[in-house]
C-alpha cells in the first residue's frame, strides 16, 4: 500500500479520519472536542498551518466574566 492509498489520519492522534467534517479540518471528533474554542477558532480560520494555530497559547480565564461595580451605589 501506498502512501496515497492510506486513510487520511488525525493530525493530533493520528488515527483514521472518517466523517466529512473530520475530513475537512483533519482532526477527528474526540480531539476536536478536547480543544478550547479559542483553538478550534484558528483551527477554523487557518486549517493548512494546523500545527502553529495550535500552538498558540490560550488565555487563561475560567469563562467568568468580570461584574462591572456601579460607582454610583
Amino acid at each position: 500500500m501506498t502512501a496515497s492509498d492510506a486513510e487520511p489520519e488525525c493530525v493530533l492522534c493520528h488515527r483514521p479520519l472518517r466523517s466529512p467534517a473530520a475530513l475537512a479540518r483533519r482532526i477527528g471528533s474526540s480531539c476536536w472536542r478536547k480543544l478550547t474554542p479559542a483553538q478550534r477558532a484558528a483551527a477554523r480560520a487557518n486549517p493548512r498551518n494546523l500545527r502553529a494555530a495550535l500552538s498558540r497559547p490560550v488565555p487563561a480565564t475560567d469563562g467568568q466574566l468580570p461584574l462591572e461595580e456601579d460607582s454610583d451605589q
